[in-house]
């Protein structure tokens, strides 16, 4: 392999015949995306419904919502909507009404109730507190395994010439309106 004197051949300079592993990092910068702010502390897509729009939403300053897939978001307060596209807000349009189911609520409120009540371990739960303590280790969140009914609908109402949102959400029922 080594040529006379220890000097290596042009043929040998190859890593990837020399080394099956690279010596250098696989990410080149010093952060990988799961450790960004953004993928870390951002709310999971897998919460939220999403919003499919067909048409080109034009409004009076000559912008507009492209057709696509988008992100329907509820405020903490439940007072406007969001409409976000890779993780860019696009439109913020206010709740006129919601309605949250009471026995849905109270239901999961109860449930929640008897798991902080039981001290021990089902052997289900200890497996999954491990592969979220993996997880967690490498930035990740874990799938959800609950299943919650999402959806989000837009449709145009010729007679008032508005656009009407309503979000879906578990329990929650939201409408927003926009011209």
């Amino acid at each position: 392999m080594i040529g006379d004197g220890g000097v290596i051949t042009p043929w040998h300079k190859s890593l990837d015949r020399e080394m099956p592993v690279a010596p250098y990092p696989v990410t080149p910068s010093g952060i990988m995306n799961t450790q960004s702010s953004l993928y870390r502390y951002r709310l999971p897509e897998i919460e939220q419904p999403t919003l499919i729009i067909k048409d080109y939403i034009p409004d009076h300053q000559g912008n507009f919502i492209k057709p696509g897939h988008y992100e329907l978001a509820l405020t903490d307060d439940k007072e406007f909507m969001l409409i976000i596209e890779s993780h860019n807000l696009i439109a913020v349009i206010p709740v006129f009404k919601i309605a949250e189911n009471k026995e849905e609520v109270k239901r999961m409120q109860e449930i929640e109730a008897k798991k902080k009540k039981r001290k021990r371990k089902t052997a289900k739960e200890k497996i999954e507190e491990k592969i979220r303590i993996k997880y967690a280790k490498y930035g990740n969140t874990p799938p959800e395994f609950d299943y919650v009914y999402r959806n989000a609908t837009i449709e145009y109402i010729e007679e008032g010439q508005y656009y009407l949102i309503m979000y879906e959400n578990g329990a929650i029922r939201a409408w927003g309106a926009f011209k």
